[in-house]
């Protein structure tokens, strides 16, 4: 008698396993959002639920990828920040508008070609990695404007980028003496010098922008960028926190905290600013941080979960600049303070972070 109960009991469970299995097939070979969604409401206990979900975010993303325009590629990026697929989304929309800005602008040259047209179109063109057409274009901006310093400094980066680094050499130098104080131009410099491996040059070209414009959110950024690059943790994560002060919408300094963070062995820190990066409203601009960040976040939390990337201890406030301004001294070179005054932990009221509260932040180390 019991023997026969335990079969009955075990027969139903088995129907009862098929049947939801039989739901999952039907509901993900529909490719119906609704139905899928419905599986996932109806059996949240279900070992299946996790693969729905992921049928439905691809799902989703097959939907707004087919639309050939930019709108639905948007929503869904709006509407799904966290998702998985968020950073193909990016990338994809990127080429749309870059697609886009290139036949307008490639019309609007071909009626009027401008120096300032031409070097826009250049951009792009570098942007997308069409090194030799922003070759060109640069070119006849110079023959345009011979004075043109951006076009002689995107001629630089695209030769750059090209290996052709004596004349690129002579192409950013040209600029700087046709506009030694022109921020944009101290910008580009700064940036060829990072990319080119000579920090000090970076650096005076950067703090020239500060000294005009000591708030100017992008000088920071570029500064922060060099500041890992050479590994001076502490100077770049007060740059960053420096950008979120002045520009609370620039997410992008959220996703290089997280990295210099990461870089410190902080993993907990590292993930609650990529948690809050991820999180966020995502433009095209985006695409190739977004997939970066995925990568990382994927790393950190596996990292987390086996007790390692624990070191560090700052939880810092991710939209908090007075929170986590002093690393711990687990960086590649703890000891180094900044040697400027564009280097200092940013002072302000604070703002309010997405996590609640501010107390609890322990330290250890420096």
């Amino acid at each position: 008698m019991r023997r026969a109960l335990i079969a009955g009991i075990g027969a139903l469970l088995a129907v009862g396993c098929a049947s939801v299995e039989g739901q999952y097939r039907k509901a993900v070979e529909s490719r119906n959002e609704n139905r899928i969604r419905s599986f996932i409401h109806g059996h949240p206990e279900s070992p299946l639920v996790m693969d729905a979900v992921v049928v439905l975010d691809t799902v989703r993303f097959e939907r707004a990828a087919a639309d050939t325009g930019t709108t639905s590629l948007q929503h869904f990026m709006q509407t799904y920040p966290t998702s998985r697929l968020a950073a193909n989304a990016s990338i994809l929309l990127a080429e749309r508008v870059r697609t886009r800005d290139i036949a307008r602008l490639t019309a609007q040259v071909q009626s009027d070609p401008t120096a300032a047209a031409l070097v826009a179109l250049a951009d792009l063109h570098r942007s997308g990695g069409g090194y030799v057409a922003a070759d060109s274009l640069y070119r006849r901006a110079t023959e345009l404007e011979p004075d043109n310093a951006s076009a002689h400094t995107g001629l630089a980066l695209a030769y750059l980028e090209r290996g052709m680094t004596t004349e690129a050499d002579q192409e950013i130098e040209h600029a700087q003496r046709l506009a030694p104080s022109d921020g944009a131009v101290l910008l580009a410099a700064g940036e060829y010098y990072r990319l080119v491996g000579r920090p000090d040059l970076a650096i005076s070209s950067f703090q020239k922008v500060l000294n005009g414009t000591p708030d100017n959110p992008q000088a920071h950024l570029k500064l922060g960028l060099l500041y890992l690059d050479i590994g001076r943790n502490r100077n770049a994560v007060w740059e960053f926190l420096r950008v979120r002060e002045l520009d609370s919408k620039n997410i992008s300094a959220l996703y290089y905290l997280a990295v210099a963070y990461a870089d410190q062995g902080d993993g907990v820190t590292a993930l609650r600013y990529l948690e809050t990066y991820m999180g966020a409203p995502h433009s095209a601009e985006d695409a190739e941080i977004l997939a970066k960040a995925q990568v990382l976040y994927d790393r950190l939390k596996g990292e987390v979960r086996k007790g390692e990337g624990m070191e560090g201890g700052v939880v810092a406030d991710p939209n908090n600049p007075t929170q986590g301004a002093q690393p711990a001294a687990q960086g590649r070179n703890p000891s180094r303070e900044p040697s400027s005054s564009h280097g200092k932990a940013p002072v302000g009221s604070g703002i309010p972070g997405p996590f609640g509260g501010r107390g609890g932040v322990s330290r250890k180390g420096g």
